[in-house]
């Protein structure tokens, strides 16, 4: 997913590893977009590609009038995507103080 998003132009990209710390999945993908119409498109990029290897989200969701905060849940992993404002706003980043940085990307 990392990877995926990082072709696609996603900045900030954290990994986290929150086993034992959340109870809906093991391991946290956020990142950035410029703006929502980015967003969507590295949220439909990283479905799309992981559909080709026979990957399918449990669930997707836009959140806010603007759809500035994306979802994807495949379970083990959930990703975040943001536009940097919303990303502030909820200071997501630090919802999980004990998890496990895995992977940053900036």
């Amino acid at each position: 997913m990392a990877d995926i998003a990082s072709e696609k132009q996603a900045t900030d990209i954290i990994v986290t590893d929150v086993r034992g710390i959340s109870s809906i999945t093991d391991y946290q993908v956020v990142l950035s977009a410029d703006n929502t119409r980015l967003a969507r498109a590295i949220l439909d990029e990283v479905t799309e590609k992981l559909k080709k290897e026979g990957q399918r989200p449990l669930h997707s969701e836009g959140i806010g009038p603007d759809q500035d905060w994306l979802i994807v849940d495949y379970g083990p992993v959930m990703m975040h995507v943001f536009t940097p404002e919303k990303r502030t706003l909820f200071d997501f980043d630090r919802l999980w103080p004990a998890a496990k940085t895995v992977l940053a990307l900036q």
